[in-house]
């Protein structure tokens, strides 16, 4: 899971793990590389939401060019031997925009 240390701001891949030693039984340790953190330390509300679009829509890029139905869908609407790349992409955002909002 991702998250981001409070002291320094970098986004961590954490692995949560239970302490053993603790006197609380619900008070976990998250684990990133050789470091060591507590809960307190870390921020899990930090998503990179632009991060995260950037990556689905050039995932739904992807998939709308694998299939020559879809391309023709996503420039319905533009002059399709003008603009086929533009309606692409701009399909491609309206994708990604649409499962972050489901997202969030």
């Amino acid at each position: 899971m991702k998250a981001r240390v409070k002291s320094t701001g970098v986004l961590v891949d954490v692995i949560p793990r239970l302490n053993i030693n603790s006197q609380h039984s619900r008070d976990y340790l998250y684990v990133c590389d050789n470091m060591v953190f507590k809960e307190c330390e870390l921020d899990f509300s930090a998503i990179d939401w632009e991060q995260r679009r950037y990556e689905l829509a050039k995932s739904a890029m992807q998939g709308i060019l694998s299939d020559i139905n879809q391309s023709h869908y996503a420039c319905s609407e533009e002059n399709y031997e003008k603009y086929i790349p533009k309606g692409i992409a701009k399909f491609a955002i309206v994708c990604a925009d649409a499962l972050i909002n489901e997202l969030k």
